[in-house]
């Protein structure tokens, strides 16, 4: 869902790690509110899958992946969206 316009509020995007992907994508789903295997879309137009949560007490694999889609990361900063990083 995007922001109003008229409300003044900012959109906020999450990047994560889809499944089988090797950086992060920009979306504007909520994936934690997403199944597992879940397919959704990015701000590029790539349809990647939401991970599948990770066993309590092990870190995510995908904290140790930084690099960031750079057709996202053009329409993130284009669209003066708020963004955070989301890990399973």
């Amino acid at each position: 869902m995007l922001a109003n316009p008229y409300r003044g509020e900012t959109q906020e995007v999450y990047w994560i790690v889809g499944i089988g992907l090797a950086r992060r994508h920009a979306t504007p789903v909520r994936p934690g509110a997403q199944p597992g295997g879940e397919w959704i879309p990015s701000l590029c137009e790539v349809w990647m899958r939401v991970p599948f949560a990770t066993l309590a007490g092990r870190t995510p694999r995908s904290t140790a992946i930084t690099e960031r889609c750079p057709q996202c990361t053009e329409a993130v900063d284009g669209r003066g969206f708020t963004g955070r990083h989301w890990d399973f």
